[in-house]
């Protein structure tokens, strides 16, 4: 397979922020894009702590506390509050990977109260205009990464970046290379 430098954007592929977003709201961010079509791209950020007025208006909401690995600032759009999880039963929109959406606010206390069941809830969206993302692409401001994995979507927020790079660049690699199973040595980030 040749090595590809025009990437898709199609739900459930990852945006990685790369070093030129430093000191802007995404710095470091890992977004999941959720649409994309001829009207533009939506995504969600993995990895953006939630603040405290979203952490008080969760509360105000449901009267539970969540903390920083689940409760996330989804964007700079002030959008609808949604779930992403692995629950199909509370599920209301589909995502490669077994990944759903959910935005009613009645399905997410019983979402929350699930075991065991990985889950993120997000406040705002992050989008572009058509042709935009393309754009800061092109401008190396993101990396997009193929479709994303549970594990990636729902690991430590605060590793996500690292984690997201170190794939990233072994998926080009490999891509490079032609070869799909190549071994890697262990990230540095891992020890």
């Amino acid at each position: 397979m040749p090595f590809d430098s025009t990437p898709e954007f199609t739900p459930g592929s990852l945006l990685i922020a790369t070093a030129s977003l430093w000191d802007t709201p995404f710095q470091q961010a890992v977004i999941l894009i959720l649409q994309s079509n001829p009207s533009g791209t939506i995504g969600v950020i993995l990895n953006q702590p939630a603040g405290d007025e979203i952490k008080f208006a969760w509360r105000k909401l449901t009267g539970q506390n969540l903390d920083d690995r689940f409760l996330v600032s989804g964007g700079p759009i002030d959008g609808p509050v949604f779930a992403i999880h692995q629950n199909h039963h509370l599920g209301e929109i589909e995502m490669p990977g077994g990944i759903f959406v959910t935005a009613q606010a009645n399905k997410f206390k019983e979402l929350v109260n699930l075991k065991n069941s990985p889950y993120r809830i997000a406040f705002g969206i992050a989008g572009w205009k058509p042709g935009q993302l393309q754009s800061e692409v092109n401008h190396g401001l993101w990396y997009c990464s193929g479709s994303s994995s549970a594990d990636q979507i729902f690991s430590d927020p605060n590793n996500l970046w690292d984690e997201a790079l170190v794939r990233h660049g072994r998926n080009i690699l490999q891509d490079l290379l032609g070869k799909t199973n190549v071994q890697f040595p262990d990230s540095p980030l891992n020890n």
